[in-house]
């Protein structure tokens, strides 16, 4: 792939937008977790070796951070499903580096849980990674599709809470998963529920099971799934956990798929980041995985349609209603449960989430919805002020002949805003003031 460069006129604008959003100060940023969102975050031109795929917002070595890298270290491939659209992070005037780790680590990093930011950055594909090659320990943001548990909060308010009081958790953009596959007899795929629970609940293993209905094809079906702490393999079983109790399927939301499952089926294969498991489906005859629609189409996969949609068509903006962004929650598996520790009502109000299941009718089913997570205080003024607008960008609007549309840049395939429904995005925008200090 080639690495565009963004042009001078988009960077003036997102200066522009800084500026106006009421503050012409920029700073640099260090974050890093989730890989689902990193084609809507930064571009997709991970899988080029310029910047190297962990490194995505950084044209030059991660691994020896630096003050002062900008926005013209974003990226995307001439022609992927980012092409020709800026990446999100590119729209503020703050520099942003973002190395893809899956969400468990990022959440680690977060929680300085054995793994720091100012660790070294490794590569997306493999669990190399010991932190985001940061200034320092503490990172300023990070990315996860796996909402915060129990178990996390616990953990924070054990190493960080004396200086970093809480944590905020702001939903910022949907993603469809998709599922790809690798079977050269089967020109196109078009799954239901009970096709998705019975193959990835191991009751079916070859596609010449009549579930599956595909006339002449034969072969164990080989599934590859995720080996890392995964949000991605979080929404996955989320979803499974939903679709497959009523085929006699009980399945578990985590964001280990193993564990979820009660246990890898025979034959399964395991590998690491959305990138990694979209390259192991190509490379295996007769497999099938789950993965982010956006890694699907930059490697050229073949995918299937769920319930006859097509994941990479997802619609611009959700109308989620203002009850569907809960406050005061952390999610364990499936189960909404309060906050753990003493914090005050300011405090848990920053913890929001929107619960997994939560779907649009008559759109792909598979959704997961991603989060950028960050302290509630102990920022710099400058950092403060740079998380404070890049996470607008995310909720922002404008008026395009006389109608009101998203004020982000345009998203790449499969990925939607979340603010179509303004008490939605009035509560988002409240906690986004008032949650990062």
């Amino acid at each position: 792939m080639h690495r565009n460069t963004l042009s001078l006129s988009r960077i003036a604008f997102a200066t522009a937008l800084v500026i106006a959003a009421g503050s012409a100060t920029a700073a640099d940023l260090y974050g890093g977790g989730a890989t689902f969102p990193a084609p809507a975050y930064v571009g997709d031109a991970y899988n080029a070796t310029t910047p190297n795929k962990a490194r995505l917002s950084r044209a030059a070595s991660i691994t020896a951070p630096a003050v002062g890298f900008n926005v013209a270290g974003l990226s995307n491939s001439a022609t992927g499903p980012s092409a020709g659209k800026t990446p999100v992070f590119a729209f503020v005037a703050d520099g942003l580096s973002y190395c893809q780790t899956g969400s468990g680590t990022g959440k680690k990093v977060l929680n300085q849980d054995t793994v720091a930011a100012n660790g070294a950055c490794g590569d997306a594909a493999s669990p190399a990674a010991t932190g985001f090659s940061a200034l320092s320990p503490t990172p300023d943001f990070i990315g996860t599709d796996s909402p915060t548990s129990t178990a996390d909060y616990t953990t924070f308010n054990t190493n960080m809470q004396a200086t970093r009081g809480a944590i905020t958790q702001i939903p910022v953009l949907a993603g469809a998963i998709g599922i790809p596959y690798n079977k050269s007899t089967v020109a196109s795929l078009d799954l239901n529920a009970e096709k998705v629970c019975k193959i990835f609940g191991k009751v079916v293993t070859n596609w010449s099971d009549p579930v599956l209905g595909l006339s002449g094809v034969s072969g164990p079906i080989t599934v590859v799934y995720r080996t890392d702490g995964s949000g991605t393999s979080f929404a996955f079983s989320s979803y499974l956990s939903s679709a497959c109790a009523s085929f006699g399927i009980s399945i578990t939301p985590n964001q280990n798929f193993a564990t979820a499952v009660g246990g890898a089926g025979a034959g399964w294969v395991g590998a690491n980041g959305n990138g990694g498991v979209v390259s192991a489906v190509k490379n295996t005859a007769g497999a099938i995985a789950y993965a982010d629609i956006a890694e699907i189409l930059a490697q050229s996969a073949t995918y299937a349609k769920v319930n006859t949609f097509d994941p990479a068509v997802m619609p611009v903006w959700l109308n989620l209603t203002g009850a569907s962004l809960v406050s005061n929650k952390v999610l364990d598996g499936a189960t909404q449960n309060a906050i753990p520790g003493t914090h005050s009502a300011a405090e848990q109000t920053c913890m929001k989430l929107i619960p997994p299941n939560t779907n649009v009718s008559g759109a792909y089913p598979i959704v997961a919805y991603t989060y950028i997570n960050t302290y509630y205080t102990g920022h710099a003024a400058t950092q403060s002020t740079a998380l404070k607008n890049l996470l607008r960008v995310f909720y922002s609007t404008k008026l395009v002949g006389g109608v009101t549309v998203p004020g982000g840049p345009d998203l790449p395939k499969g990925y939607s805003y979340l603010h179509q429904n303004s008490v939605f995005r009035g509560q988002a925008n409240t906690a986004i003031n008032n949650c990062v200090n």
